[in-house]
């Protein structure tokens, strides 16, 4: 079973707990128990040098009595403490020991060589009774000469039993200490899992790609801060709308908002802590509408988050969808001029005039059907035909006249070229036609559009009957809020028209005619 992130950081902090103690218990049992077996040495070689000082032992040494030897030895022994204390002769022939029955036979382990060439020293090694600590060392006479051997022993059993209680003890506080870590591991886990807001590791890495994929997909910016007004992120598109460096923006990560953007306003989020909609700014330059909110979590403020776009975009993108009411209003039109045909037709049958309902009828149906048929066989595009249908009636509700070129063909389309673009390019120049010749001022002068797929380019033309275009615009007509009309808020269509053609790598031209103004677009089938 897979555990959870609770799970895991309390059997994690477990785990090193008790590794940690472990290793710390086995560390501290060694240098505990090298530490007692070096002091019962010392203490072995102590007691040896005792008795071999001790008068009655030399004496009895001497004597080879054993049998005081042997009462004398026991009460030091039983004084010291020590597993046993052996008093061998000059050949190392054993005078004392626990066993009478080993008196008088050789002492066992090490070579006694060493003690009866005058040395003492420490040892451990297997006896008779078993392996134990021994202090070794020589016995003299007054002479000083080497008699015998004194060697006590503590036996390596006893020495463990008594660091049984250490290892009990360490062992008891481990067990103590892994409990207390479980308890604040368990702790902590629940702690961490609230401040994640119960994900688990996975799924905040899931959700972190997917906001990371979301900052970069969306066409806003996107810029966070934190409680103290720190930049905390700022995505791809924010940098580019701002005209930022991304190096200096990706290290003002961390710094304060007002460094890198001193305009921003987004401490006053953190002062007011409501949201802010739709207000309009300049910031590095842009003009930007911007949306502030407050971060706030369990009723806390953690920080605020902003997105923002250009202006001008959202204004392109609300002439879009004006072009797109428009062919709506284009169908609106359309479906009038047949209701006002058809409620035509019915006056004159209910006058009782059929012949003249019935050359009606036959007027308007070959006018219908010859543009619907020139327009469906001139023009690949269903889109573009449709277009141009709507726009005749358009102009004959306006009281204009929209010639379409006989000779216009647009077939040889590629596929790079999208009708959603031919459509945006003739829908704004022809509506731009009908308002400049309806400005101009009655008799209004045909609109016409010309359609060519002949040669290297897509050529579309459309001539108004303005009587020119003014030649202080000519140059700049085609810029972002540039307009030959005197009202606020165009200039947009054909900023539109320009942006299209620069997508296509097009060019565009306005060329003076005698009853207005030609505007032609082209567009270069290979690129």
């Amino acid at each position: 079973m897979k555990l959870g992130l609770q799970g895991r950081i309390l059997l994690m902090l477990c785990l090193v707990s008790l590794l940690q103690l472990v290793l710390l218990s086995g560390a501290s049992y060694y240098y505990v128990s090298e530490q007692r077996y070096r002091e019962v040495g010392d203490q072995a070689l102590d007691v040896a040098r005792l008795v071999a000082r001790e008068p009655g032992v030399i004496a009895g040494v001497k004597r080879a009595d054993t049998a005081r030897l042997n009462v004398l030895v026991e009460r030091i022994r039983a004084e010291v403490g020590a597993s046993y204390i052996v008093i061998g002769d000059g050949e190392a022939r054993r005078l004392v020991h626990p066993n009478a029955d080993r008196i008088g036979k050789p002492m066992m382990g090490d070579d006694p060589g060493r003690a009866l060439q005058g040395e003492f020293y420490i040892s451990r090694a297997q006896g008779s009774l078993g392996v134990s600590v021994r202090g070794k060392g020589p016995i003299r006479d007054e002479m000083g000469r080497v008699i015998g051997v004194v060697s006590v022993g503590y036996l390596v059993r006893d020495i463990e039993a008594d660091l049984q209680g250490f290892l009990r003890f360490g062992l008891a506080m481990t067990l103590l200490i892994v409990l207390l870590n479980s308890a604040a591991a368990a702790w902590l886990a629940k702690r961490y899992k609230r401040a994640l807001l119960g994900f688990e590791p996975e799924q905040i890495g899931r959700l972190y790609a997917e906001l990371d994929c979301t900052l970069r997909t969306v066409r806003e910016g996107i810029l966070t801060i934190d409680e103290q007004g720190r930049l905390t992120s700022l995505n791809p598109n924010g940098i580019r709308l701002l005209r930022l460096d991304e190096r200096a923006a990706q290290a003002a990560i961390g710094q304060p908002v007002g460094q890198l953007l001193p305009g921003s306003r987004m401490l006053s989020i953190l002062q007011e802590q409501s949201p802010q909609f739709d207000e309009e700014i300049v910031l590095n330059g842009q003009s930007l509408i911007v949306n502030r909110l407050p971060l706030v979590r369990e009723g806390k403020l953690i920080g605020a988050v902003s997105s923002f776009r250009r202006k001008d975009e959202l204004a392109e993108l609300s002439a879009q969808l004006s072009q797109v009411q428009a062919y709506s209003d284009l169908l609106r039109v359309q479906t009038h001029e047949h209701n006002n045909q058809l409620g035509t037709i019915a006056g004159l049958i209910e006058l009782g005039a059929t012949r003249e309902a019935l050359a009606f009828i036959g007027r308007e149906a070959a006018t219908e059907q010859t543009l619907l048929s020139f327009l469906m066989g001139a023009i690949a595009k269903p889109k573009v035909a449709g277009l141009l249908l709507g726009k005749y009636h358009r102009a004959h509700e306006l009281g204009l006249v929209l010639e379409v070129d006989p000779d216009s063909r647009l077939h040889d389309i590629p596929a790079r070229v999208s009708g959603s673009q031919l459509v945006t390019l003739l829908g704004n120049l022809i509506d731009n036609a009908f308002e400049a010749t309806r400005r101009h001022g009655a008799p209004y002068q045909p609109i016409r559009v010309s359609l060519s797929d002949l040669g290297q380019d897509l050529i579309l033309e459309v001539e108004d009957g303005a009587g020119g275009v003014d030649p202080a615009l000519a140059d700049t007509l085609f810029e972002r809020g540039v307009s030959s009309k005197a009202e606020p808020g165009h200039g947009i269509g054909l900023a539109l028209v320009r942006k299209t053609l620069d997508a296509l790598q097009g060019t565009i031209t306005i060329e003076a005619t005698a009853q207005g103004s030609c505007v032609v677009c082209y567009i270069p089938k290979e690129v």
